[in-house]
């Protein structure tokens, strides 16, 4: 029952318009609280459970402290920096209570199924936008993103991060799968396509092809950059396992596959948006420019930031590009987190990307279980997508997009808890994944 209350709370923030709306914030943050107060009370009646999802819950409470501190003491605006806490609190409970869910095996690969399938839903209604002409999200006309595809999402770029992050989970699903067929055989991809149950592993990279050809469709040009450096990653992952073969096969037959769908459906549009981009970078109109007056704004508190949220604040008596509408966001999450948090805050929030991309890698090159391994590849994934595309965005900021990311996370340091030997091995025993030591699942 947790497990499913927490998908919905990451589920509905990602539908509601991407949980922009207050109404909807307010939504989720009043039912993680509730949840987080509920397993609590749990753990008091059971004797000691608790929500743990160190090592990366350490950065992520130091972060909340000094983000509280900040409202408290130096913001320059503290009622935009609460609601920024209040923001940064729900996903980080999120993560929390989807990393302390059930330890079932059977529970955790259907939360995991579930992801893909609302990753799959989210594909095909951007689909029929960017292909279908459909201008609505549920009952709203969209009028400045004609032709693109955004789902359930106002803005392209931030869709775009949410399916990278969506395909890269499935992926990793994908991988999972793979292995159950093999049975710790070899791989060959004339053997694979003889074993029974091998027509699943077509249809899951069907769709994992179309939530690339989502991404095309975003129009969105580090998005689509993001999603090829996604893939990439994981290729290389594969690389340090004994199914670099199969990263390569199965990586190629993706890329190969998003191409030609795209090339089908026609990339004109994708072709001449990054035709024009050197033209724009140049101008004193797009982001160079904006990171060019936000950084003395960020040197100025250098320190300790202006508080979480408050950029749009700042921002105004720096900014050249277009004075008269003053940018809310610095459209790079890290410079931005630098002017807002400082140095400090940035440091933590880069410890808690180290910790959750240790972590991943640990469950895929170490863990027995193949569904453990298949979570961390897909975390893998969407974590280079993250750190690629946040370089001119802010889908950080947006609560749909963080809330299913901290939840897809959380399910990273469940896996880990979940299988024990998912860790390094003692200096000279090695390991070869499912080969030796594998087990039946």
């Amino acid at each position: 029952m947790f497990d499913a209350l927490v998908l919905s709370i990451a589920a509905f923030a990602t539908l509601a318009w991407g949980g922009n709306e207050p109404w909807a914030f307010a939504l989720v943050a009043i039912a993680t609280t509730a949840l987080l107060a509920a397993r609590a009370l749990q753990g008091l009646w059971r004797g000691g459970r608790r929500i743990s999802a160190a090592p990366v819950g350490v950065p992520c409470i130091l972060f909340l402290a000094w983000v509280a501190l900040q409202w408290l003491f130096w913001s320059v605006e503290p009622h935009t920096t609460r609601l920024y806490l209040l923001l940064a609190l729900s996903s980080v409970g999120l993560l929390g209570l989807a990393a302390s869910g059930s330890r079932a095996r059977s529970d955790l690969r259907r939360l995991v199924v579930a992801v893909a399938v609302l990753g799959a839903f989210e594909a095909a209604y951007g689909l029929v936008q960017y292909l279908g002409g459909c201008e609505y999200i549920w009952n709203y006309r969209r009028i400045s993103s004609q032709g693109v595809a955004t789902g359930t999402l106002i803005n392209r770029n931030h869709y775009a991060l949410l399916m990278n992050l969506f395909l890269a989970s499935t992926a990793g699903y994908l991988y999972y799968r793979t292995e159950r067929i093999l049975q710790g055989e070899a791989f060959s991809p004339i053997r694979l396509v003889r074993l029974p149950g091998s027509g699943n592993l077509l249809w899951i990279l069907l769709w994992i092809v179309l939530m690339g050809l989502a991404v095309v469709g975003s129009l969105s040009r580090t998005g689509i950059a993001a999603m090829f450096c996604s893939i990439l990653a994981m290729m290389l992952a594969a690389r340090t396992m004994h199914s670099k073969r199969r990263g390569a096969v199965f990586g190629g037959a993706l890329v190969s596959g998003i191409l030609v769908l795209a090339a089908y459906t026609g990339i004109d549009e994708v072709l001449a948006r990054y035709e024009s981009l050197p033209a724009q970078w140049q101008s004193d109109r797009d982001r160079p420019a904006l990171w060019r007056d936000a950084w003395p704004m960020a040197r100025k508190r250098l320190a300790f930031g202006s508080g979480l949220g408050t950029f749009r604040w700042t921002y105004p008596a720096y900014e050249t590009v277009q004075p008269d509408v003053p940018a809310r966001y610095a459209h790079n999450d890290y410079l931005q987190a630098v002017a807002e948090t400082g140095v400090a805050g940035l440091g933590l929030l880069l410890w808690a990307f180290a910790a959750l991309g240790r972590e991943a890698y640990r469950n895929f090159r170490y863990s027995r279980d193949p569904l453990v391994r298949g979570i961390g590849l897909g975390t893998i994934g969407w974590m280079a997508a993250m750190a690629v595309q946040e370089m001119t965005d802010f889908g950080m900021y947006i609560p749909g997009v963080v809330l299913m990311a901290a939840f897809v996370a959380g399910l990273n340091l469940r896996a880990r808890r979940m299988d024990p030997l998912a860790v390094a091995p003692a200096s000279g025993a090695g390991h070869s994944g499912a080969g030796s030591h594998r087990r039946e699942f």
